[in-house]
């Protein structure tokens, strides 16, 4: 019985597939602005995100606000214990000295 050939079955190396994975993402990213800005109910899609949108920017605001505080008391927790730690000679305590068996 004679048939046709097997299909021969090209391989497609990384870079093609970065390539088409680039085109694909451009296309849906296209088609998504395309749906936003050209059909009222993208229209009607975006005017419902805005208010939602500047929450979240509001939001993000208020945690980088956060952070900065942080930032801010740990640094003054630093200065503080580096200021504790200059004026108390950690390293002549009378716990040391006990344990090296010296008279009281």
């Amino acid at each position: 019985m004679r048939g046709r050939p097997a299909p021969v079955v090209k391989e497609i190396g990384v870079d093609q597939q970065t390539q088409l994975s680039k085109v694909l993402a451009g296309a849906a990213i296209g088609a998504g602005f395309a749906f936003l800005f050209l059909t009222a109910r993208g229209h009607r899609l975006l005017d419902s995100a805005e208010p939602w949108l500047d929450d979240v920017i509001r939001d993000l605001q208020r945690l980088r606000n956060a952070a900065g505080k942080a930032r801010e008391a740990v640094d003054e927790g630093r200065r503080s214990f580096s200021a504790v730690s200059e004026a108390i000679p950690f390293g002549h305590t009378k716990e040391k000295e006990w344990a090296k068996g010296t008279p009281h």
